[in-house]
C-alpha cells in the first residue's frame, strides 16, 4: 500500500493530513503476505519523516485451532503509530540517523505500508488460537474432534473426577495388623 507523501514532506513540522483506505492491498511478496485493510490513516509531517497514526480492520484470517485442528476464521484490528524516516530531508539536505528496524521512505518520496501491517498483524495474532471458547479439542486416545462427535474412550478419571487421587492414594496406604490404613 503505496502513499506518496512529497508534498507532505515539503511542509513544516506538524503539517498533517488524514486519508481513507478501502480495501487495499498490502503486499510483502519476499514473506508471502498479502492481506487486505480498510481504515483510517493520519500523516504527520515529523523531523525525521513521516509519523503514521493507522487504524484498520483487515480482512479475516485463517488460523488453525489449538485444540481441535480445524481451520477457522479470525476478524483484526489493527492500530499503530510508526515513523517513516526519509534517507535525505529534501529541505535541509541533511540525513538523519537511521536504525536498521526504521520505516523507511522511498527515494520517490512514497512510503509502503505493507510491512508495517504484516509485522502488526503477526503481533496480533493469539500465540494460542481458539477456534470458539467451548471447543472441547481431540481425544487424547482416539484423536476424534469432539466437537463433532463423541468417542467410546474414557480417559482415566473422566467418570470419577477423584479417581486418580484415589488410586494414588490406594497405592501409598499399607494395612497394619490391626487394620488401621497408614501412609
Amino acid at each position: 500500500m503505496l502513499i506518496n507523501v512529497s508534498t507532505l514532506l515539503t511542509e513544516p513540522v506538524g503539517h498533517a493530513r488524514r486519508l481513507r483506505a478501502d480495501g487495499e492491498r498490502c503486499l510483502v511478496a519476499e514473506e508471502g503476505f498479502e492481506q487486505e485493510v480498510t481504515g483510517e490513516i493520519r500523516l504527520i509531517r515529523s523531523e525525521r519523516g513521516v509519523l503514521v497514526m493507522a487504524s484498520f480492520d483487515l480482512l479475516p484470517v485463517t488460523l488453525e485451532c489449538g485444540r481441535c485442528l480445524e481451520r477457522f476464521q479470525m476478524p483484526l484490528h489493527l492500530d499503530f503509530d510508526e515513523e517513516f524516516v526519509l534517507p535525505r530531508d529534501p529541505v535541509t539536505g541533511l540525513t538523519p540517523e537511521v536504525d536498521s528496524d526504521d520505516f523507511l521512505i522511498d527515494e520517490r518520496r512514497h512510503l509502503d505500508l505493507s510491512e508495517a501491517v504484516r509485522q502488526y498483524e503477526q503481533s496480533a495474532l493469539p500465540i494460542r488460537p481458539v477456534c470458539r471458547p467451548d471447543c472441547r479439542g481431540l481425544c487424547p486416545t482416539c484423536g476424534r474432534n469432539l466437537n463433532v462427535e463423541t468417542c467410546a474412550c474414557l480417559p482415566v478419571g473422566r467418570n470419577d473426577p477423584w479417581g486418580p487421587l484415589r488410586s494414588l492414594a490406594e497405592r501409598f496406604q499399607t494395612e497394619d495388623p490391626d487394620g488401621s490404613p497408614q501412609a
